[in-house]
């Protein structure tokens, strides 16, 4: 069906060769405006749809694409977390993914959950294998570095990456609602901004 409509759509350019100058527009009754959960949740789901199709392809061409899918969708799981239960993103972490987890881990411990515990050291450990492979939130998205160098090439276990990301944004989702739940901490909050841009 995708590659019929893709066809429909080609040969619609063919025959009227148009402009297309308006084809992205502000939207100001977008139901995602200001909501970091819902952005969150849309790179989930987008992981989710490219990890369906990476599964199926096995050229590797949807990677890289697969990649960047997944760490921003972890940091959004992160800032979206942080913003809930905080309000706000301290020290700019920018899209650091450790310095998210740390800040997260902080705001949650003080707020009185415990974090000594394996599924976090689970969670931090992946998130720190994330940031050790893609230090600069760029690894994913270019071929080589700001300097020119070629990106060494990734193995990658499809079904772990899947798991990961299940495991690292299910735990943030947990600790809002567990603190939420239990202490009374954190609540829905429209227009949040992220100060760490």
């Amino acid at each position: 069906m995708s590659l019929q409509k893709r066809d429909e759509l080609v040969e619609h350019i063919i025959a009227t060769q148009p402009s297309l100058r308006g084809f992205m527009r502000d939207l100001p009754t977008d139901i995602s405006i200001g909501s970091w959960d819902l952005i969150s949740y849309s790179f989930q789901r987008g992981f989710e749809a490219i990890w369906d199709l990476a599964r199926a392809d096995h050229s590797g061409l949807l990677l890289s694409p697969l990649l960047s899918l997944w760490r921003q969708s972890v940091e959004l799981a992160l800032k979206s977390a942080i913003l809930e239960i905080a309000g706000n993103i301290e020290n700019k972490p920018g899209h650091d993914l450790q310095k998210l987890f740390e800040q997260l881990c902080k705001i949650s411990a003080d707020g009185g959950l415990c974090n000594d515990d394996d599924l976090t050291r689970d969670v931090a450990a992946m998130i720190d294998l994330a940031q050790s492979f893609d230090p600069f939130a760029d690894r994913f998205r270019y071929p080589s570095g700001k300097k020119g160098e070629p990106y060494e090439g990734l193995d990658v276990d499809l079904d772990e990456l899947f798991q990961s990301h299940w495991i690292i944004v299910t735990w943030c989702e947990g600790t809002v609602v567990e603190l939420r739940e239990k202490f009374g901490i954190g609540s829905p909050q429209p227009f949040l901004r992220c100060e760490s841009e």
